[in-house]
Formats: C-alpha cells, structure tokens, sequence
C-alpha cells in the first residue's frame, strides 16, 4: 500500500509540476497570444494542458535529467550514529525530514534511537478527501441546478422563438433537435445537459434580435464542445484541488471559450452588428443574478469578464491559424515531461559499477575456464578473442578485483597453482615451477565506451611471481616495490604455503632465498636482521630487506616454520609502513587458528599484543618455554570465512572446528585493525562474538549463513554410539547434533534449546521418480530470539543432514503464492505450485530486507527437484522500484530444448542476497509455466489434480468424484491413512480443518476385535468397506461433524455436494494391485503395525495422548512395540518395550510375547538405549510438569538434586546403574544445565560393566510459585 501511495503522489506531483512549468507560457503571454492566435486555437491549449493533468503516469525518460525527490519521512533520532551509518549527512540536530531511501537506510542501520513517521498514507488520504469533497461540492451543484431548471420549466410558446431557433440551427449544420424551455431557476440564457442538451430561458420576452444572437451563441458553444471541454477542466481542477495554477488555468480557459464563441458568432460581420451582440450580451449581463456556474454555457459574465469580452468583438485584425502554437506547447508539455521526475532515481550502473562486474566476469573466466565469460565484454576485434580458453597447466584459485578512477582501468590479481597432472600431459618442464605453490599476476584491463556500451578493449599483463609470465618483463619476476605492491597490497594477502600442495621448497634453510622463491622476487640486493642468539621467539624471526634497481625497498618479515624452513608473515615498505588491508591481516589472523601456528599472528600484533602473545605462549608450557603452538589441540579449525562489518577496518571471521564430538561446531572473532606508527595497519584486538552483544538466533546466522558450508553426516558416523546414530536418523534429533552446540572460548554454549519438525515430505511429480526425503525443522533458543526454520534432506544411506536455511520471504504473482525452501526441493514440497505464463508478474516480499541488491537466477526444474544440468533461462539483478521487489517471467527455453527437459517446465527462481548485517541469504521459489502439467507431493500435502488417487506405497487406486479435481488436498500418515480435504480457496491453512473422509487400513482382525463381526455398524464415525485382502481391510471412514463454518453458506454449500459425492464412491471404485514381493512386504509391514498398535492400547496401556511407536520385522512376523504412558497418581511417565510375533494373522493375540524393557524395573545399557532411544526421553507438557511439580513441591530438598530427579524419572541407580557424582557440573549461563555419569552394574553381581551414560539434565518449571526440576535433556552412551 505504501509503494502504490508513494508512486501516485510522485506521479500528481511531477503532472503538476511539469504542467504549471508549461502552462506558465500561455499565463504569461496571454495578451500577445490573444492578439495574435485566435480564441479557438488557445483553447486547444487549456484542453492539451487539462488533458496531460487527468493522466497519472510520468512519462519521462530513464533517466530524468532533473531529479525530484520528495521528502515524506519525517525521522527523529537522540544520536548521530545511525546516519553516520547510513551515509549521510549529520547535523547538530539530526531530526529532519528525509527521502524513502534515506529512511529505508537508516532503518537498516538502525541503533535503536531511530523513528521515523512516513506521511505518505497521510497526504494520500488528504489528497483524496480532497478530490472527493471538490467532486461532490460540484456534482450536487450541478444535480440541483439541472434538477430545479427540468422542475420549474416548460416549452417556450412564441413560435417565433422557435422559428429563430431552427433557422440557427440550419445555419449552423446542427441537425439534432435541441429542445426550448423556460425556467424560473435560469438567471440568464444557458444551454445545459451534456447527453439531452436543452436551451433554457429565464423568460420568452426577449426581442427577436436578443434570441437571435443569444441562440447563435449557445449554439456555437454546441458546435465546439465546449460542455465537454468545461468537464475536463472541472476534472483537473478536482484531481489538483492543491494547485492555484490548475485553478487560474481553468479560470482563463472559461474566459477563452466565452471569446472562441462570441468571435465565431461576429466573425464576417460589420461594426453595427457587433455593436448589436454586445448590447445583447450586456443586458443578459444585468439580468443575471447569479455566478456563473461551471457545467452549462451561460450567455452572460461578471463585469471583468464582460470588459475582455467586448474588447475581443470589436478586434477586426487577422490572425494566425495558431497551428504552431498549439504544436509547441504540446512539444513543452511532452519535454517538461520527459526531463522532469518526481520520486526515488533508479540508480545508474556506474562506469565503477560497470567495470568491475565486467572484471569478475572476466576473472571467472580463469578459474572456470569458460571461453564464453572470457569473450563475453570485449569488445568485437580484441586481439584477446579465443574460440577454446585454457589456462594451460595453471589452476586458477582465487582473484580480487580492483577499480582506478584515475586511470578507468580495473586491475585482476589471480592466485593459481600448476598442476602436475597438466604439466605432464602438455610436457611442460618444470624448470622454476612448483607445482602445487600458489603463484601470483596482475592483469590490468583497459575500457572503451560508455554505459551500457562499455565494453573491455584490451588485457594487461603487469606484475607476476612466475619465472613463465606472460608480462613481458626480462625476468617475469617482481623486481620493483610497485609490481610486489601489486600482487600482495590486496585482500588476497600473502599467500597460505602451508596448504599448498607440494611443500618442499618450505624446507629451504636460506630465508632470502626462501623468500625469492616463494614471493617470485627477482634476485636484488638484500640485507637480513636478526639471529639465532636472540631471545624467544625473535630467534625465529629474520628481516629480510630487497633493494630493487629503481632503488625501492621492499622488507620481509621471514619466521621458520616449527625448523622446516622460512615462510613470509608480513611485510613493510622500505620506510617501515605497512598497508596491508583489513581483510588480509583478518585472514592471516584465521590461517594462525587454522594451522595452530602463531607464527602468523606474531607480526602483525602491535607492541603491546605480541607481549600478550609471549605470555600467554610461556603459560601453555608453564611460564618456562616460548611455543610456536597455537592454541588447543581439540578441536581443530578446518574451515574459515571473512565478513566485512559495518566498519571497514574490522572484520570477522567465523571458524568451522572438528573434533570426535560434536562433528561440525562453529565460533566467530571480530577482528579489529588499527593504524599506528607512520600509519601502519596492526591488528589491535580480537574478541570472540557471543551471547553478550548478540541473540542466540543472530549468532546462529553469523555461524551458518556468512558463507561456510553446512555441516554433513559425519564420516565415522558407524563408529558412533547407538543413541547418536539414531539421533541423525530422525530429523529434529539430526537438527539438535547439528546445531545444539556452540564452540565458546575453551567449553561448549548450548545454542539450540529446542527443535520441533514442521513440515516433512517427498517431492515428485509422478510415478516412477527417484525421491528425496525433505523436512523442515524450526530451532528455538533459550533467549527467546527469533526461530529459524532449516531445511533437511534425508540421505541414500537414511541420515538427515541440513542443506539451507528456508528464509522468511513471500512470492506471490496476483494472487498466487509461490513455494518457498532452501532450494528447489524444498521450494517442491510445500505445495505451492502456480502456473504462470510468459509477462506475469512475481513481487518478492523480504523478512531481512536486502541490502543492494538480489542475484536472481531462472533454472529449470527436473521432476524431482533437482536443478536441469546447463538450463538457465536467465541471471539477472534485481533492484528495489517503486513496486517493490518484481521480476517479470521470461520466455522460456523448454520450448526449444524439449529434447533435454520433461514436462511439466518447472522454474527455480534462485535468490541470493546479503542483508544489512552481512548475514547472506538464499532460497529458492518455485513455479510451473502454463503450458506444463501440475506437480504433486506425494508425501504430505498434496493437491489432487486427477479423478484418481494413486498410493504406491500399499499399491492401490481410488476412482474418485469429478467434484474432487483441484478442489481436495490430500494428507498421508505414517499409520497408511489417508485424510481428504476441502480446500478453502478463502484460507488455504485451514484445508485439514475441512475434512470429508479418510481412507484407512487397518488389520481385519483389530476390527473384528474392536467392534465386532459388524464393525462397519458399531465403527463410530460412518464408514463404506472398500475391500478385504490378504488380513487387511480398506475402508473409507466419513466425518461425523461439522468439519466448516455454518454461517459460511458458500463453503457450506461446496462443501455438503462433496460430502454427498464422497457418500456415492462404491468398492468397484477401489482396485488393489496384484501382490508383488515388494508389495507383499509393504501390505505385511501395514498389517503388523495394525496389530502391534492394538497390542500396545490393549496389553501395555497405550494412551492416545503419549507416544508409542511399532517397528515390524516382516521375516519373522513380529514387531517391537515402544510405550510410553503416564503413570497415576505419581504422575511420572513409565517406558516400556514389548517383542510381539504374530504366527495368526486372523488373531490379534500374539503367540509370543518378549518383554524386552520397562522403566519401572529399572535398566541395563542396553535397555536405556532400547527404552529412549526409539521414543526419545520424556517430555512433558506444561500441564504434566505443573501436576509433577506440585506432586514433589513437598521434598525441595531433593527436586534441587538432579540425581534423584534422573534417578525417579529414568529409573536410573538401584540394581542396574550407580551415579558418579565426581564427575557431575552445571554449566549454562545461570547453571541450568546439569552434566551426570551413570555407570552401569551386573544386576547379579552388582559390578561394574564398563558401561556408561552421560546424562545432561535442564532445569525447567511451569509454574515459577513452585521449586523447579530437573528434567533429562541429553544423553550419550558410552563403553570403556
């Protein structure tokens, strides 16, 4: 609503302007033009400007060269922080009103001072009481001026009058009859009525002459429209009631069209006969009592008027056609127009801009060896223009790119590495090459054109460290402080040996020599500081001085390598000063954490930071030896990324850890560099990022969405304890070992506090798909900060592991919402499926809104949402307009690539983007073109777009009602029901609310046992037997209820012909298919879980509202049943585990029952394991801990001790296990978590097994009158 007001006041505001700009030609000039053009042709004038005025569309150039912006927010802020932020100017007194943008920008960089009132809505609203009050002010004039002149009339009776009428008429070339009556509400002669005109006299006794000239003068007025020219300016007048220039344009063009008539009536005539009319029209003149009114052609005028008019009858001088005059205002108008806009500039790609995406694209070319990016901007007779590009036996790696306005060139510094396997197929020699050593170029290229036409016109060698530069340079070395400024002035840094490749040149004893080789110096007088005899660690450390031939000096800071050779650290130019960048001293700060050497850290601290790190070096050998080890030895750092800040001078750098447990853990530093002595760049301090100045939800996005990549299913999952295997079996579990912990300083932070499955399924768009199991997990934290929902995919080998988070934004095209998830398949689950054609339209509505703007990138869609291999259809950026964010859909390539891509063409709109904290973002929406086929979910919600229902799983089809196509979304469960249900087209959320019927299938002899050899009379809800097969029964059960809104009598109506429809489905339109193995697995899994589930209510006191779960093993007809069931009046929640076999299908008593575990009897290892591990441990509803806590409010003593609090709840201790309670701890925040060992015993002998749980317990309360408990979380098993 805001965008459409705010682009309809821009839109009045430039029509208005550029109109009174144009229109203050023909105010000022009106004399001359007068004198000059005739009445009619200024009136073309006031009718081109009244035209321009009614329409609301600015219709300028691109880019407008004058530039309005509008100021309508009016913000208010206590400090000047946020607009320093935001880039603009401060003031003493930052109040101020501001532009859309500018208030766009300080929310963005909001500190928490900043309001801001945008009045847009408010000038519309005024804007439009306004237009409606001028609107009703003048229509119910006009309604009671026609209304009393029709009451108080009646036809004129002189027959002369109407003699003179019809002769005025003849002679006018008027054939319509234009009837003739007297009124008492007519002050003066007028015609009035736009569709039945009528010529209305205040009297009959006027003379014949009088009638003559006043009838000529109105029926001009007739003859020229000059009703329908008086409603456009009355029009214009309404739309910019705010504007005194409409108001004086109107004002003057009534004076000119009175003028335009009397000079057509007294055009050809003497001065006698103007002499006449001007009487004639003084003495109607005298007569009229009232103003003129706005909507009728009134014979007489006020007395100014008067006065112009009488000038004009007695101007007898010839005069232009005034053809010119009309042209060059329209000309104004239509220029005004196109120079001058009113609202937000879409901003222009910059030459900068322009260069350097020409310059990624460029650099890209080198490291994905793409012939078609390498040629794509130069320009089309470069000498660069290759048909096949190849970097040869060079590896591209990584680049920069930089932009010089001095000299409008870009420079491209590559990092790339030879590769063995290359060299040896193109029989390279490696004469001065190693391969596996990042080597360094610059490569500078050079513009021609401008704008969009800009293209590259040539590319530079400059600098290079490799003996085989392409430079042209003698040695291809670096051989001046220029060319090494070049390669390692940037925020690639220095390069990372340690992880290269082939290391063997680390081992060079020689630091100078080291140095040459390593950084591709050119042979030049050095000098070196420093020795073996100086004290630790400057021992280590040798300064390595090149004096170039030009005389420029270049010194290197050499450090050895734990004794395996000389590696560069750091660097300064001859007078001492270095101009390292931000990002590569942050870098070299995460390469330290990476390879655990402090070896890069040392340089680049100030003074005061290199004493910290010596002593805080000697504390890890206790105070007595200098160690080069950097930091713990677990976990390890395995990954790192860097993200700008707010300030350019820091940055932080999130770190990905391994260790034996957890698998993935992440931590994040802000490292903040300064300038000190001869304005060198040092790194002044680094703080780790935590709870302190962040929410955990934010935290969480810093450690998974800067750039990382997720965590995966860890390698030695196989090795692992039981509970972990299972835990990444399930996909909330999975979410919890993912991302529960934190790596906090030398301990753990609990992160996550909670996850909760929101949504599961598996996408495909028909039969015989290979399908990937997706679920979507929504993490809580313990702070209360906003949830994140991830998207999970489950593996071949049945682990879940995450693949992205599924962000909070909105993509509807009309009123049609497209998919939403992590990627495409995620996008494919939800549902939301529209079909849209070629011009739509798709507006994207943002959580975190963008900061610049969104990469968009349109790929098709295989069948099970995975992305077409090489099919893009476009890559674009998108740009914030006046309507939002908006992408329109393009042509798409499926029609000429049939051959490659099955229908339905489904479209992946990948969205990537970077928010206003650095924090990137990407999803995926998806939609159908409108000439493919619907999708369905096959598992989960789906909608149903056939007359038939295909269930693959248990291999059977249901004919359904016509009434059903596209109107009923379907649910299938993991008990093999399957619900049906109404969609409401009103509110789509509601469709499992909407239920008409649900297909069970269920084991014949649960009921039988149930309710009878009847049982479809004594089911409880109306049910229709389908079929019975093999110990199953298919039926179909009908709500009982009213399952819709009464009062709705549209959906009521929708809904009762369903229901009726869905009561006519028979047996005959239900078809098993013929058993196959598979089948006969899958039919016997459904039968056993029917039976087992009727075990666990009948036998070990299932309750509805608690969990219970079946495991079936089809090879021996049994199954495991799991129960958990709330004990009264204790209140604690018992586990038990049942073995039942099944060697009678038609009985639903068991021929063996094993008792596998029971809490209530206490537990081994194995039974623990066997009792939490399928059901989880206990979780109790806010109601369940409320009863329990008022249960043991009584013993505060032992609620305080989460021994006894496991001990009663898990029937831990007692026979079967002992606490150690050396080993127990609290950690969190305020010690809510608590860390216990149970060791679990012989029950015979009472020994130690060498078995053990560790258990981590949380405290929790529903009702904060009563003592808290302490209540399982956790739990890992383990065996010595």
């Amino acid at each position: 609503m805001l965008q459409f007001s705010e682009k309809l006041l821009n839109n009045l505001m430039q029509i208005g302007l550029t109109v009174s700009l144009a229109a203050l030609v023909p105010l000022i000039l009106r004399r001359l033009m007068k004198k000059r053009y005739p009445a009619r042709m200024v009136c073309v004038v006031w009718a081109i400007l009244a035209l321009r005025l009614l329409i609301p569309v600015q219709l300028t150039l691109p880019q407008a060269p004058v530039q309005v912006m509008p100021r309508t927010s009016y913000v208010v802020q206590s400090d000047q922080t946020a607009f320093r932020q935001a880039g603009l100017p401060v003031v003493q007194n930052p109040t101020r009103w501001v532009t859309d943008t500018q208030a766009q920008t300080l929310s963005a960089a909001d500190t928490g001072t900043v309001k801001t009132v945008d009045i847009t809505d408010i000038l519309l609203t005024l804007w439009l009481a306004g237009v409606i009050a001028c609107v009703l002010w003048q229509g119910i004039g006009y309604y009671r001026l026609i209304r009393s002149l029709k009451g108080t009339s009646q036809p004129v009776e002189r027959a002369d009058l109407h003699t003179i009428l019809q002769e005025q008429c003849a002679d006018l070339v008027i054939d319509r009859e234009i009837p003739l009556r007297v009124s008492s509400a007519a002050d003066c002669p007028m015609l009035a009525g736009f569709i039945h005109p009528t010529l209305y006299l205040p009297d009959e006794r006027i003379s014949r002459t009088d009638a003559a000239f006043i009838f000529r003068h109105e029926l001009t007025h007739y003859k020229h429209g000059d009703l329908w020219l008086k409603l456009l300016l009355l029009a214009a007048r309404c739309l910019h009631w705010f504007n005194p220039l409409v108001h004086l344009i109107a004002r003057f063009a009534q004076e000119d069209i009175e003028a335009a008539c009397d000079d057509a009536v007294v055009r050809g005539h003497d001065g006698a006969y103007r002499r006449a009319y001007g009487e004639t029209i003084l003495r109607s003149a005298i007569a009229q009592a009232q103003k003129r009114k706005a909507l009728v052609s009134c014979f007489g005028d006020d007395k100014k008027t008067l006065m112009r008019r009488f000038e004009g009858l007695f101007d007898k001088s010839v005069k232009k056609r005034g053809v010119a005059l009309v042209v060059m205002i329209a000309l104004l108008v239509g220029s005004l127009g196109c120079v001058v806009a009113v609202g937000e500039k879409k901003p222009n790609q910059t030459t900068e801009e322009r260069a350097l995406m020409m310059a990624n694209t460029f650099a890209q070319a080198y490291v994905d060896e793409d012939t078609e990016a390498f040629n794509k901007y130069l320009v089309p007779n470069s000498e660069n223009l290759v048909d096949n590009f190849t970097t040869g036996a060079a590896v591209y790696k990584r680049y920069v790119t930089k932009y010089e306005p001095e000299t409008q060139t870009a420079l491209i510094v590559y990092e790339y590495e030879y590769d063995a396997a290359r060299m040896a197929a193109q029989g390279m020699q490696a004469d001065g090459i190693t391969p596996g050593l990042p080597y360094r170029e610059a490569q500078r290229l050079y513009f021609t054109g401008k704008g969009d036409k800009m293209l590259i016109s040539k590319a530079i060698w400059e600098a290079d460290s490799d003996l085989t530069s392409s430079t042209g340079d003698d040695s291809g070395l670096v051989n001046s402080l220029e060319h090494f400024k070049l390669l390692y002035e940037n925020d690639l840094g220095l390069p990372d040996f340690v992880s290269a490749d082939n290391k063997a040149v680390i081992g060079n004893s020689d630091p100078v020599s080291a140095a040459e080789v390593l950084l591709g110096i050119a042979p030049a007088v050095s000098q070196v500081e420093g020795s073996n005899q100086d004290a630790a660690p400057y021992n280590d450390i040798r300064k390595v001085t090149f004096t170039f031939k030009d005389n420029s000096k270049v010194v290197v800071t050499m450090i050895n390598q734990f004794g395996q050779g000389w590696l560069p650290q750091d660097w300064t130019d001859g007078s001492g000063v270095r101009s390292r960048t931000a990002a590569d001293l942050a870098q070299q700060y995460a390469r330290a954490v990476l390879h655990k050497s402090a070896q890069y850290l040392f340089p680049i601290l100030t003074p005061d930071g290199q004493k910290d790190l010596i002593a805080q070096q000697m504390a890890m050998t206790g105070g007595e030896q200098w160690t080069w080890k950097y930091g713990p030895s677990s976990p390890s750092a395995t990954d790192f990324v860097l993200v700008p800040t707010d300030d350019e001078q820091d940055y932080t750098v999130v770190f990905r850890y391994t260790s034996s447990a957890p698998d993935d853990v992440r931590s994040a530093y802000i490292v903040q560099t300064i300038r000190e002595n001869k304005n060198s760049s040092v790194i002044g301090y680094i703080r780790e990022l935590s709870t302190d100045g962040m929410t955990q939800s934010e935290l969480f996005r810093t450690y998974y969405a800067t750039g990382l990549s997720w965590p995966t299913v860890p390698q030695y999952i196989d090795s692992m304890d039981t509970q972990m295997i299972r835990g990444y079996a399930d996909p909330a579990q999975a979410a919890m070992q993912y991302f529960g912990m934190a790596l906090h300083g030398d301990s753990y932070l609990m992160l996550v506090k909670d996850t909760e499955v929101i949504r599961r399924a598996t996408g495909s768009f028909g039969e015989g798909d290979s399908n990937t199991e997706t679920a979507v997990v929504q993490l809580t934290f313990g702070d209360s900060s906003a949830p994140v929902k991830v998207q999970l995919e489950k593996t071949a080998a049945g682990y879940w592991q995450p693949v992205g988070v599924v962000e909070d934004i909105t993509a509807k095209s009309g009123e049609q919402e497209l998919g939403i998830g992590a990627n495409a398949r995620g996008a494919l689950t939800t549902g939301k499926l529209p079909e849209l054609a070629v011009g739509d339209t798709i507006r994207f509505t943002f959580e975190n809104e963008p900061s610049g703007g969104v990469q968009l990138t349109n790929r098709l869609v295989n069948q099970d949402g995975t992305m077409q291999d090489a099919l893009t259809d476009e890559q674009t950026a998108l740009t914030k307009t006046a309507d939002g964010w908006t992408y329109t859909v393009p042509e798409s390539m499926s029609k000429s690539l049939t051959s490659m891509a099955a229908e339905p063409y489904l479209h992946a709109l990948v969205l990537e983007y970077t928010d206003a904290r650095h924090i990137q973002h990407k999803a995926a929406a998806l939609y159908a073109m409108q000439n493919g086929e619907a999708a369905t979910v096959v598992h989960g919600d789906e909608t149903l777009n056939s007359v038939a229902y295909r269930n693959d799983v248990l291999g059977y089809t249901l004919e359904l009602p016509l009434s059903f196509h596209n109107t009923v979304s379907i649910s299938q469960y993991e008990d093999g029901s399957v619900h049906f249900n109404m969609l409401d087209e009103a509110d789509s959320s509601s469709a499992h609310d909407i239920c008409i019927m649900t297909l069970n299938v269920d084991a014949t002899a649960v009921l039988h046992s149930e309710y009878g050899e009847n049982w479809t009379e004594n089911y409880p809800s109306p049910v229709k037997q389908l079929a019975e097969k093999d110990g199953l029964t298919y039926y179909l059960a009908y709500v009982s209820d009213v399952q819709y809104d009464p009062s709705n009598q549209e959906i009521a109506a929708k809904y009762k012909e369903m229901f009726t429809a869905a009561q006519n489905i028979t047996a005959d339109d239900f078809v098993l298919d013929d058993l196959t193995d598979k089948d006969g697995t899958v039919r016997r899994a459904q039968l056993l879980t029917s039976l087992g589930a009727h075990y666990a209510v009948l036998h070990m006191g299932a309750q509805h509202d608690q969990p219970y779960q079946v495991a079936v093993n089809t090879d021996n007809n049994s199954c495991e049943v799991y129960v958990s069931r709330m004990a009264f009046p204790v209140n604690v929640k018992e586990y038990a585990v049942d073995r039942v076999t099944f060697e009678d299908i038609t009985n639903t008593e068991p021929t063996k029952v094993e008792h596998l575990a029971d809490s209530t009897d206490g537990a081994t290892a194995e039974q623990f394991d066997l009792l939490y591990g399928k059901l989880d441990l206990p979780v109790y509803t806010d109601e369940e801990l409320k009863n329990l806590q008022n249960d043991w409010k009584d013993h505060p003593e032992t609620l305080g001790n989460p021994h006894w609090c496991a001990s009663t709840i898990l029937a831990l201790g007692g026979m079967s296990s002992k606490p150690d309670e050396k080993s127990e701890y609290y950690f969190g925040d305020n010690n809510e978590y608590a860390a216990l060992l149970y060791r679990f015993t012989d029950p015979n002998t009472g020994k130690e097994n060498g078995k053990y749980v560790k258990l981590t317990m949380h405290k929790a309360t529903a009702d904060s009158s009563l003592p808290a408990l302490w209540m399982p979380y956790s739990y890992e098993l383990y065996t010595a």
